[in-house]
């Protein structure tokens, strides 16, 4: 796994194919194992970089989403102490309760 790793961080790093050979033939790596080692590492970075880039678009939406829900809370308690209590108490449970089953479902 220490190759494995050694092939990865040469891909984190943004080598070209061409440079990554050159640097695993001065390492003494033998052709199949550069082949099989190049094939791995193309696997394992790019679901690397997918998972990055779900996790941070799901974390965006997510985080609009609270934003505007909070907004929206803090709007129905001033609702609330301006007299309309029944209106804003159910939007504030509406609201809240939408939060949590957003959070919860992910």
């Amino acid at each position: 796994m220490n190759k494995l790793d050694y092939i990865i961080s040469l891909r984190v790093k943004g080598l070209s194919k061409e440079a990554i050979i050159k640097e695993m033939d001065a390492k003494g790596f033998d052709e199949f194992e550069i082949k099989y080692y190049l094939k791995k590492s193309d696997e394992i970075h790019l679901n690397q970089l997918l998972n990055n880039k779900l996790s941070k678009s799901h974390s965006k939406s997510t985080r609009f989403f609270k934003t505007v829900i909070l907004i929206i809370s803090l709007l129905l308690l001033l609702v609330v102490f301006y007299g309309h209590a029944t209106i804003g108490l159910i939007g504030l449970f509406l609201f809240w309760s939408l939060v949590k089953f957003s959070s919860y479902g992910r």
